[in-house]
């Protein structure tokens, strides 16, 4: 950019444009200095009023108030910045937020999306849940087994435990719930029809229908037998007379091997529940302690 003068001044001048092209520049110099600001401000608020949700309720606002973003448009009750925060084309605005008035945040926090990510922010606990062996195989049921949050439901209304049921399923139908046996037991726990009808069965091809059938028969045959899990198997497998004619076991191959069958894949199912525990456990502790 040439000036428009002669002499000595003009090289100063073109150095003055150079440096200050437009005002574009100072707006985003200033934008930038806001950010800045903003996030050492929430940081600070957030070690000295020791409220995990406090520095997100603060940050948010301060830097969308940065970027000159209307503070009508966040929702959220507000009052003015601190002079320091002045921005010169617009006033960025901060939450406020006192512990005497809970319903008003509840009430104007549309900016968080669902009412569980809500609640976690304004209801969170003071202390972190303790971690359980049923939480964590509730989860290993749910993420590692077909069918596994059914099973886990029915076992748990039936106080049954979810690797039995689980362990019966494999080994009845390898997870397959459209299987017919050659005795015509169909279905996820090969349920035979007068079974069925005799406990009340729904659709035995209905995967949840199925599961909840079989549960409530191996119930019935754990009080029936005193909770032996031998006797209850082995009437499951070859039918509660034989268990009778017997008086116990019944010597057939298939009904032994699969006794043998269901408890080595139940005590699989326990080990590997017990071993991710465990491992969550020490996981748990781990994050506790940083």
């Amino acid at each position: 950019m040439m000036s428009r003068h002669s002499g000595t001044r003009a090289p100063q001048r073109v150095t003055e444009a150079v440096r200050t092209i437009c005002d574009c520049q100072v707006h985003r110099r200033r934008q930038r200095a806001l950010w800045r600001r903003s996030f050492r401000f929430a940081r600070h608020a957030a070690g000295s009023l020791k409220a995990r949700g406090i520095a997100v309720l603060l940050s948010v606002p301060l830097a969308l108030g940065a970027l000159e973003y209307p503070s009508e448009a966040m929702h959220l009750a507000v009052t003015s910045a601190p002079p320091g925060l002045i921005s010169p084309l617009r006033r960025a605005r901060i939450v406020s937020i006192t512990a005497a008035a809970p319903a008003a945040i509840t009430r104007d926090l549309p900016i968080f999306t669902t009412r569980s990510i809500r609640e976690q922010f304004l209801h969170q606990e003071s202390e972190p849940r303790a971690l359980t062996l049923d939480m964590v195989k509730e989860q290993f049921f749910r993420a590692n087994v077909p069918y596994g949050m059914i099973i886990y439901r029915e076992a748990r209304r039936h106080n049954l435990p979810p690797e039995l049921v689980a362990a019966v399923v494999e080994a009845e139908s390898d997870f397959r719930p459209r299987l017919i046996s050659h005795k015509n037991a169909q279905g996820l726990m090969q349920i035979i029809p007068s079974t069925a009808e005799f406990i009340g069965a729904g659709d035995l091809f209905n995967p949840a229908d199925n599961i909840a059938a079989g549960t409530k028969y191996l119930r019935y045959l754990h009080d029936r037998f005193k909770g032996d899990q031998k006797m209850v198997l082995a009437a499951y497998n070859a039918g509660e007379g034989n268990v009778e004619k017997f008086g116990g076991i019944p010597p057939f191959p298939e009904t032994i091997n699969y006794l043998q069958k269901v408890n080595a894949r139940a005590r699989q199912y326990r080990e590997r529940v017990r071993a991710n525990f465990v491992s969550s456990v020490r996981i748990h502790n781990s994050l506790r302690a940083h």
